[in-house]
């Protein structure tokens, strides 16, 4: 049996002394989601005080140019899309195509941090375990930079196809409903409703714990990867070997971590609260360094795009980074969370492995 509190307090002190970990942390966290704002619209107020004493709004209120441009803008090159949608069949085609390449891009590069991420902090927790010894970010990143972040995602793929497969069920008997009910089939219909009714509990219960199982065997199939370089169908079945054998230790560890993660849900829930004055101190620095990114996005827009639509990119970048500098407090505390976890389940791993290989071997037997 694993000695749970030596492991949590380890994993304790190695949060707290290997601050290297945090930046993992941080990106694992954000992978897991400018100026010209204040530029681009401007008011322009004339006041016109006369006997009627008014506390209405100004009537001489005008907007600036710039907003001026926006609506004609909008008038001429969106509103038409929702007024004859059947004469815009082609826009819609490039918009869907440029929102997917769009989706998929940072899909890709959110994923590869991720995977890098996980796969350096597991390796240098275990590094550090056997030898001392701490890297920094630049060795950390070359130790998850490699197959083994590969093999972890695709871990990830399979472990992913039964709620896939779950969606696809629900999208078929939708279609089956939808279609009993068009064709006034209303018996077929009522009693398809019955029947889905009545299994809906158990089989969403049944996919709940199935779920929650593969979550917990995960935490093994990616250590046997990203630990021993095996290749995925080597880590399945040596995640699933040592789960089987040291099931209780596995069960009672997973128990023990989820009480830690309601009871940091709890705290995260405050510390939101009690990080407003933070993120108050932060605003300002977000915004300066939020232009950046910003100005960027306006410069390489305005190459492919002219008026309004090279400031809605430049706004919508400046306020992704606007958030992720405001919010960097809470960030940096889940950061710790996810660095506390991934390292527990590591030190759980090689506890797990330790006790498989000083089992006692089995007792010959007498000989006569």
């Amino acid at each position: 049996m694993i000695d749970i509190g030596k492991i949590l307090k380890r994993s304790w002190h190695i949060l707290w002394n290997y601050r290297v970990l945090w930046i993992f942390g941080f990106l694992l966290v954000i992978t897991a989601g400018g100026n010209g704002a204040a530029n681009s619209i401007r008011y322009q107020f004339s006041s016109n005080r006369g006997n009627n004493g008014s506390n209405g709004t100004n009537p001489n209120f005008q907007p600036g140019p710039f907003l001026h441009e926006l609506t004609d803008w909008f008038n001429q090159n969106i509103t038409p899309l929702f007024e004859h949608p059947n004469q815009h069949v082609t826009t819609f085609i490039w918009i869907g195509a440029a929102f997917l390449l769009f989706i998929l891009v940072v899909g890709v590069i959110a994923a590869i941090t991720r995977y890098v991420s996980e796969t350096a902090v597991i390796r240098m927790v275990d590094e550090y375990e056997q030898t001392g010894t701490k890297v920094g970010f630049k060795q950390g990143w070359k130790m998850g930079w490699n197959r083994r972040a590969f093999r972890m995602w695709v871990i990830d793929l399979v472990i992913i196809l039964p709620f896939i497969l779950f969606i696809a069920l629900l999208v078929c008997l939708g279609l089956l409903f939808f279609f009993s009910v068009i064709n006034g089939n209303a018996a077929l219909a009522i009693s398809g409703t019955i029947a889905a009714i009545g299994c809906a509990f158990l089989f969403i219960f049944a996919f709940v714990i199935l779920m929650v199982f593969l979550r917990l065997l995960r935490q093994f199939f990616v250590r046997a990867a990203a630990l021993e370089g095996a290749g995925i169908g080597e880590s399945f079945r040596r995640g699933w070997n040592l789960f089987k054998n040291n099931w209780k230790s596995a069960v009672l560890m997973w128990l023990v971590m989820l009480g830690i993660g309601f009871g940091f849900g709890i705290v995260g829930m405050i510390l939101f609260f009690l990080l407003i004055p933070a993120y108050l101190i932060l605003i300002l620095p977000a915004a300066i360094v939020a232009a950046i990114p910003a100005a960027i996005a306006l410069g390489i827009t305005s190459i492919f795009a002219s008026g309004p639509m090279a400031w809605i990119v430049a706004i919508l970048v400046a306020v992704t980074f606007f958030l992720l500098i405001t919010l960097a407090p809470l960030t940096l505390v889940s950061g710790w969370y996810q660095i506390y976890i991934s390292s527990v389940w590591t030190l759980t791993y090689r506890e797990i492995k330790a006790l498989e290989v000083v089992k006692p071997a089995e007792i010959p037997a007498k000989t006569a």
